[in-house]
């Protein structure tokens, strides 16, 4: 007991809850970037699942529903 009230006295016991307090501030912090690192994980996952859409030129129409329009043959006639 007279050790602890020794080390209050110095102000030591208040750095031990500041450097406390910093510490669990820091595993805080770790754990929410933890949690977003799984989250985007599972989002890269699930894109790299999903198939892929073909992209358009800037020249060449396109819609949602039917996809980019297909490219005529040398043979068809415009």
């Amino acid at each position: 007991m007279q050790m602890w009230l020794g080390q209050f006295d110095r102000g030591e016991l208040d750095r031990e809850d500041a450097a406390a307090s910093t510490v669990a501030e820091y595993e805080a912090h770790i754990a929410a970037l933890e949690r977003k690192v799984g989250q985007l994980t599972m989002e890269l996952d699930l894109l790299k699942k999903t198939p892929r859409l073909q992209l358009v030129s800037n020249n060449e129409s396109s819609s949602i529903i039917s996809g980019p329009r297909p490219v005529p043959s040398e043979g068809d006639a415009k």
